[in-house]
């Protein structure tokens, strides 16, 4: 009897582990799209440069001065966002610039 109490404690406490496991584990449906855009800094200074899609404004790098640089954005919350750049003290700032991300496309915004 001691062997089947004990063999069917086992077979609960296995099944509770993987009860348990099974709830913790979350599946997600794979990457959002990605977009890129290109920054182009006409300005003397580096630019440090955000988005926003409507949900708050996000860093994507910085932009050195007469530099550009290619960002890439991943799963927007729309597709419609506005570009910003300040510089590091936030004493010069340009935009925001209304953008519109299209797959395939590569929107260019210069900062001036």
């Amino acid at each position: 009897m001691r062997r089947f109490a004990a063999a069917t404690l086992a077979l609960v406490a296995a099944l509770a582990l993987a009860t348990a496991c099974a709830r913790s584990v979350q599946v997600g449906s794979g990457p959002g799209p990605v977009y890129a855009i290109e920054v182009r800094n006409t300005m003397p200074h580096d630019m440090i440069v955000s988005y926003d899609d409507g949900s708050g404004a996000r860093t994507l790098g910085t932009v050195q001065a007469s530099g550009t640089e290619r960002f890439i954005i991943a799963a927007p919350g729309d597709l419609a966002i506005r570009v910003a750049a300040r510089d590091a003290g936030g004493t010069q700032t340009a935009g925001p610039f209304p953008v519109t991300l299209q797959a395939a496309e590569t929107p260019v915004v210069t900062l001036r």
